[in-house]
């Protein structure tokens, strides 16, 4: 079925936060009384703090208020986040397509916009990557990973990347890393409304209409986009006799959307409520091979997610509750018709402690109903999580230690612990940090259920990872201000899961154990060449090695599939106050997929531009670029034609 009402999402999102605050508790350890007892506990000693509350009280402002739980207590991780001026740009672009041209991670596509998207960092698998709306996990509840082709870049505020995030704070399937997206509150006197349009090569085009509101209590943002894409691009097709041109047929894509973030400030109480609805229609492309491409595949996706959350401060304590409610549905059809669906309830409460303002301690409780279904199956979980996290900031660094346990009605996963400490070696200079955390992924609803295939038996995955980096911060000189980061690392899991050919259908095995180790360079020159002019160029470097370590395997040492050993990328930007120009270069190294055929690497080139001016009456913005320059022909994903030469104009008017 396709997905039935907004208000019906929400009013279960409703139902559930009033069903489970202030009786989550009780729930938290699915039977345990003991952990009922403990949280009682700890909310009455709540209310007595409150009331004996002294001269010793913490002076805390709003940003300790409304900084959301995962920035703090993640201030010691390698945390990336994608320049807003890049943002603008590519504006048309999904996530995946950006990710692709900016970052160092590792990005598989099935095609060109619209087309099945995932994304995986530090050599780990997809399944490992969490993608976080505000806090709220959107992974999919069936396959485990993200389709980054539903997400569109410019849809936020801030787009951050998390290397080797903690499994104890994000829980299941983050031994790469997590993708943070987020809208932040604005509480000044503004509001405007804008339209967005950008078009492009292959019946390319998107427009997006938007306002924001906000005073000193209320903030909100609002937008709604259409996109369209018919991609019928040429390319080389290199696996049929010699080599003709081919044009890609049967590839639209459509996709509609709207995203909604409504924000509170009463004094010291905040109350935060989100919503996103999105739905897709692509037509799914023939791939490369002998003969013209011919496919009658075609996929739909709708997706519902909102939440609802307050926090407030009271005395030393800060106090978070939140629900969410998510809903997704995938209908496939290919001369027959698959139809998945999941639903999620999740719910978060949380109470941190200020000793004072070098040492705070923080007890976070989760509890969330699960419930995919298929065309072959049908199930429900529950699942919860308790985590105990402290952080100590002396003037030198800062040091945190994290503790987590998850119980699941299916699965008993292990417990999770992590130390990471980030040294202020020369103060505004030069800094050292350094993690090690162990990591789980429960085994998702297809791998264990999914027919023909699934595997109800299969372990669920296990590990650790461990990172040493440097950073400086500021290295001044005539000749500019560079900054760096150096990160080494690497990665080990004792059940690697993944979805090979076993005869006539796929199966997720347990491949054995999984070793990723590897290193990441980043730096960044700019340099003033007049009045509010500046060059800035950064330099990216990744080199990943990720194998297989099962001594009783077939693959021993063997590279993983589709896991690059080099990924490079040089941006290079000059911008004023009115106008702006740069151009992107980004190499990958060559990989094999699970047949071990080798996929060739690729080596693609952007150039780009913007000008800004003013009226009377509205602010314009004018963008243009060209991806893939030289006209490469390349694939990602083996057998699927990526996209040469295309170009793009854009318009953004602001009243």
């Amino acid at each position: 079925m396709i997905f039935k009402t907004f208000g019906e999402g929400v009013w279960k999102m409703m139902v559930a936060f009033n069903y489970c605050y202030p009786f989550v508790f009780p729930a938290i350890s699915i039977g345990k009384m003991k952990w009922s007892l403990f949280f009682f506990l700890i909310f009455l000693s709540v209310n007595i703090q409150a009331q004996n509350i002294g001269k010793d009280t913490v002076q805390l402002n709003t940003i300790d208020i409304v900084a959301p739980r995962l920035k703090h207590f993640s201030s010691t991780e390698k945390k990336i986040k994608v320049d807003s001026i890049i943002l603008q740009k590519y504006e048309g672009k999904d996530l995946a397509g950006i990710l692709q041209k900016v970052s160092l991670l590792n990005v598989s596509s099935n095609g060109s916009q619209g087309a099945l998207s995932t994304v995986s960092i530090r050599g780990a698998s997809a399944t490992h990557t969490s993608v976080n709306w505000n806090g709220v996990p959107v992974n999919s509840l069936t396959t485990g990973s993200a389709d980054l082709s539903l997400i569109g870049a410019g849809s936020f505020d801030d787009v951050q990347i998390v290397y080797g995030a903690v499994g104890s704070l994000y829980g299941s399937g983050t031994m790469g890393g997590a993708i943070e997206l987020s809208n932040t509150p604005n509480w000044k006197d503004e509001s405007s409304l804008g339209l967005q349009s950008e078009f492009g090569s292959f019946s390319n085009y998107k427009t997006k209409l938007y306002g924001k509101y906000s005073n000193n209590w209320i903030s909100y943002t609002a937008q709604a986009f259409f996109q369209y894409g018919k991609n019928d691009f040429t390319y080389t097709d290199k696996y049929d006799f010699g080599s003709p041109t081919e044009r890609l047929t049967h590839n639209e894509n459509r996709a509609y959307g709207t995203i909604h973030d409504l924000h509170f400030k009463f004094d010291k109480h905040f109350i935060d409520l989100g919503a996103w609805y999105q739905a897709k229609k692509k037509n799914i492309a023939g791939i490369m091979g002998i003969g013209e491409p011919r496919s009658s595949q075609q996929q739909r996706d709708s997706s519902l997610k909102v939440y609802l959350g307050w926090k407030t401060l009271v005395g030393k304590f800060r106090v978070e509750l939140k629900s969410a409610y998510l809903y997704d549905y995938l209908k496939y059809t290919n001369g027959y018709l698959s139809e998945i669906s999941s639903e999620r309830i999740l719910n978060d409460a949380n109470i941190r402690y200020y000793h004072n303002s070098k040492f705070s301690l923080d007890i976070n409780a989760k509890y969330s109903w699960l419930k995919g279904q298929t065309n072959n199956y049908e199930k429900e979980e529950y699942e919860s999580r308790i985590t105990l996290a402290g952080k100590y900031t002396p003037k030198f660094g800062t040091f945190i230690i994290t503790i987590g346990k998850e119980w699941n009605t299916e699965i008993n996963p292990p417990e999770m612990y992590s130390f990471s400490s980030l040294w202020n070696v020369i103060p505004k200079f030069l800094d050292v940090r350094a993690k090690w955390g162990t990591h789980f992924r429960r085994p998702t609803f297809n791998e264990r259920y999914w027919q023909p295939g699934g595997n109800e038996e299969i372990k669920a995955e296990e590990g650790w990872n461990a990172e040493l980096g440097l950073t400086i911060l500021s290295l001044v000189s005539n000749f500019g201000k560079i900054s760096t980061d150096v990160a080494v690392y690497q990665s080990k899991n004792k059940n690697a899961i993944s979805w090979q050919p076993t005869g006539s259908h796929w199966s997720p095995l347990n491949t054995g154990q999984m070793i990723s180790k590897g290193l990441e360079m980043e730096v960044k020159h700019s340099l003033a060449v007049g009045s509010k002019k500046y060059m800035q160029t950064m330099f990216k470097y990744a080199y990943n090695d990720a194998y297989n370590n099962d001594k009783s395997s077939a693959d021993y040492k063997q590279t993983i599939a589709y896991r690059p050993h080099h990924i490079t990328k040089i941006l290079n930007d000059f911008i004023s106050e009115k106008w702006n120009a740069g151009v992107i270069a980004t190499f990958r190294s060559n990989t094999k997929n699970w047949e071990e055929q080798k996929v060739d690497g690729n080596f693609l080139l952007d150039v780009n531009g913007g000008y800004q001016f003013k009226t009377e009456y509205a602010k314009f913005s004018l963008t243009g670029r060209i991806e893939n320059i030289l006209d490469k022909s390349y694939e990602l994903v083996k057998y699927y034609p990526m996209p040469g030469r295309a170009y793009y104009l854009g318009v953004n008017v602001i009243f």
